[in-house]
This record gives structure tokens, C-alpha cells and sequence, in this order.
């Protein structure tokens, strides 16, 4: 008796072991819920049969491991914040059907997106305020996707005689698709900090709109495209290191009071501490130190609150991309080489130890010829070439000769 009633104690621990077996790997094979991209892998997203939901919306938080940001962004709140020249998201998906971004920009200016989907690009124009939903693809076919969004506009405007922000935040996307893996980032990142030059001012628009800065033609994109480079870009039209062009109030809204904020028109709460640090940085301002400072009459007057705000900026990139970062200027693209203000920025950097302590400088052609007397896309393209020579030349980043 007492034999028999532990064989049958053994034979039920036997099966409800069996049981928890077959319930945990039933568990295992589940489909994991089809809206949630947090629950989606590459694999399952290329492989699985059962049909995607139509027209799904992904908050940008739920998808942000599988979206790449583009250029100076900032999570925030669930949101992407893509205030600045050139910022944007970029992924992949395998679905079909219509593609649409929501997007919400805050300020009367118009912003001009540029959507890119399997190498198809349509500009997109952001006219009204608070949130709206963008279709930028429709009726694709059913295959595997690459998107690339990214703001051609620069980061402010003038508005009844005073410069303003104009942000803008990626909400989410809606598709019927899956994400597949977000696209790998390239081995440098470099950071670029600049006046209107750098926000594409000058450049001729598709169709010749004059209105809309083309923020993707500059020197600093046609480089990182060119070099397969990650970027970070920092532009204010207008803006100098100590001194700005008062037409547009910014006499006081200089780059060492923009610089250690994200942007310092959305919030001064938000700090600028990128989590990727530049690997190089480049520095394209003192046409309006220039404008706006005695050294345009070739006077000395405010040679050393120029130059103690050069130190002070040096020293606030440095604090966001490392003591050691190193940082080149590029002299001339609007004024003279020689023209006072860069004498004084030679100065300082011969003082702090020059190229032995990663100070660099480059002159480039000087070209007003464009619109708004800026320089034109050649010339723009002519600094993107001499900076990949300037960077090979003095050896950088370990780039492959060309």
C-alpha cells in the first residue's frame, strides 16, 4: 500500500512538471503584440506571417531603439526635439501602404522638412502650429523601407524686429510595417557650430524659393554625407562670438550665452551634455563679430572682450565634447582672412598652444555672390572638399586617402 501511494505521488509531480513545460514553451512561440515596436525584433519583423495592423501609430518614445536621431536632437518628454538645421530621424521598416510622420512646431514660421523614402525626396511644409500628421509616402509596395526626415529650416526668425525660436518635435509615425533594425551609427561624429553660413543661407531652393534657407546643401552635410560622418549642428543666423548683428536683437544673444543650452530659445532647463561626443569639431563664425565690432575699421577697441569670449567659448565645447576634442576654424568664407577679427582669433589660439593643444584654423576662398550676399552652393561645396583635405592633412580622424 504504502509503495503504491508513492508511486502515484511520483507519477502526479511527473506531470505537473510535463505540465509547466508545455505551458512555459507554448508562452515562448507566443506573437508578440503587433502595435508595440518595443516587442518587435528584426528577425520577427522580417519573418513572421501574421499581417501588421493597418495604419499603427508609434509614439517615438515606444520606438526610439529603433529610430536614429539625426543631427543636435533631444529626447524630451516622450518627444524628439528637432530644433536645428539639418535634425531629423531615420529608419528602416518592412510594410507597405501609406507612410505618415506627426510632427508639432510651435511659432508662426513656416518649416520645411525634407522626407526621404528609398531614395524618393519630397519637401514638406510645416505651417501650422500644435500637432499634425504629415503623409510622406503612399501606396508603397510591400518590402523593406529606408526613411530619412530631416529639417532643411534653420533654428530661428525674425518677428516683429526680434529673433525668436522656432521649434519643432517629432511625435511618432504611422505605418503598416514593422521596424527593423535602427540604422548603426558611423565611426566619427563631427559638430559644427556657425552663423548664417552654416544654416544654408544663400543656397538656391528647389524652384528657386528664396524664403527657406536650404539647410541641407551647406558645407557641413555635403562633408558628413561625403565622409559617412554622424553630425551635430549648431547654427543661429546672425550670431557671433562676442558681438551680433543688432538688426535682428541679437547684440546680446551671442554663442557663449546659446551654446551650453540644447536650445536656448525652447528652454534654458535643457542643457546641452550630447551622450555621443563629437569626435571633431568645426567652427564657422566671426562674420558678424566682425560686422558688429570695431575690428571693422581695423580698431582695437574691443579686442579683449572679443578675445576673453573666445576663451569662454572654447572652453563651453570643450565641456561638452571632451578637454581634449579637437576644434577647427574655417577663416575667410565671408570676410577677409586678414580682417581684424581674425588676427585677434589667432592670438588666442597662439596663446592657448596652437595646433599642440588640437586649435586648428583653415582658410577658405571668401564668396558674397550668393543670395543675400552669402556664399553660393559651389562655394560651399569647394569648403566641404577643402575640409576633407584639411582633415586627411593634419591627420584628425584616421581617414582612408583619397
Amino acid at each position: 500500500m504504502m509503495r503504491h501511494c508513492r508511486f502515484l505521488s511520483f507519477l502526479l509531480t511527473l506531470c505537473l512538471i510535463l505540465s509547466m513545460l508545455a505551458a512555459f514553451a507554448g508562452c515562448a512561440d507566443k506573437e508578440p503584440a503587433e502595435t508595440d515596436p518595443a516587442a518587435t525584433t528584426e528577425a520577427t519583423a522580417a519573418t513572421t506571417e501574421a499581417p501588421p495592423v493597418e495604419n499603427a501609430f508609434y509614439s517615438v518614445a515606444r520606438a526610439q531603439q529603433y529610430v536614429k536621431q539625426i543631427g543636435r536632437t533631444q529626447l524630451s518628454s516622450g518627444n524628439l526635439f528637432a530644433d536645428w538645421t539639418a535634425s531629423g530621424i531615420e529608419f528602416e521598416y518592412k510594410g507597405y501602404g501609406d507612410l505618415g510622420v506627426s510632427v508639432e512646431k510651435t511659432g508662426d514660421s513656416t518649416v520645411w522638412l525634407v522626407a526621404e523614402v528609398d531614395g524618393t525626396e519630397q519637401s514638406i511644409a510645416v505651417k501650422d502650429t500644435g500637432v499634425q500628421i504629415y503623409r510622406i509616402a503612399s501606396d508603397l509596395a510591400d518590402g523593406v523601407h529606408h526613411v530619412l526626415i530631416r529639417r532643411s529650416t534653420m533654428a530661428t526668425y525674425k518677428a516683429n524686429g526680434a529673433a525668436t525660436g522656432i521649434p519643432l518635435q517629432f511625435k511618432g509615425i504611422q505605418m503598416t510595417g514593422r521596424f527593423l533594425q535602427k540604422p548603426a551609427d558611423n565611426k566619427y561624429k563631427v559638430a559644427f557650430i556657425g552663423d548664417s553660413i552654416t544654416c544654408g543661407a544663400g543656397i538656391e531652393t528647389t524652384g528657386g524659393d528664396t524664403s527657406n534657407h536650404n539647410g541641407l546643401s551647406n558645407y557641413a552635410v555635403d562633408l558628413c554625407t561625403r565622409e559617412h560622418f554622424d553630425y551635430d549642428i549648431c547654427s543661429v543666423t546672425a550670431i557671433g562670438v562676442y558681438a551680433s548683428a543688432s538688426q535682428h536683437d541679437y547684440k546680446t544673444n551671442t554663442m557663449t550665452k546659446f551654446y551650453p543650452y540644447y536650445n536656448y530659445y525652447r528652454s534654458t532647463d535643457i542643457t546641452y551634455n550630447p551622450t555621443r561626443k563629437a569626435d571633431l569639431v568645426i567652427v564657422n563664425l566671426n562674420t558678424n563679430d566682425h560686422n558688429n565690432t570695431s575690428s571693422k575699421d581695423g580698431a582695437d577697441t574691443d579686442k579683449a572682450a572679443y578675445q576673453a569670449a573666445l576663451k569662454t567659448f572654447l572652453s563651453e565645447i570643450r565641456a561638452a565634447h571632451g578637454q581634449n576634442v579637437k576644434i577647427v576654424w574655417v577663416v575667410g568664407m565671408m570676410i577677409d582672412p586678414n580682417a581684424k577679427v581674425n588676427q585677434w582669433l589667432n592670438e588666442v589660439f597662439t596663446e592657448l598652444g596652437g595646433e599642440s593643444a588640437g586649435l586648428y584654423r583653415i582658410t577658405v576662398n571668401t564668396d558674397v555672390s550668393g543670395l543675400y550676399d552669402h556664399p553660393t552652393l559651389a562655394s560651399h561645396l569647394a569648403v566641404s572638399q577643402a575640409l576633407s583635405a584639411f582633415i586627411r592633412q593634419k591627420n584628425l580622424l584616421n581617414l582612408s586617402a583619397n
